[in-house]
């Protein structure tokens, strides 16, 4: 089994809109589009169904 990189945790709305965080619920990445929503890029995802996050779900920024 791999290593998973180091992570930093962060609430959902402190994320920059853009950038790339994994969310430990679905074990995937994604990219923040909004306030409330941000597409899956790994997995079944391919960046352009939204799901819903709220404001204080803690997710994970990679330090790498």
């Amino acid at each position: 089994m791999a290593t998973p990189p180091p992570r930093r945790r962060i609430k959902f709305c402190d994320v920059a809109l853009g950038q790339r965080f994994y969310d430990p619920v679905s074990e995937e990445y994604f990219v923040k589009e909004s306030e409330s929503l941000a597409a899956m890029v790994t997995g079944i995802g391919d960046g352009t169904n939204p799901d819903e996050f709220e404001p204080d779900d803690i997710v994970g920024l990679d330090l790498n």
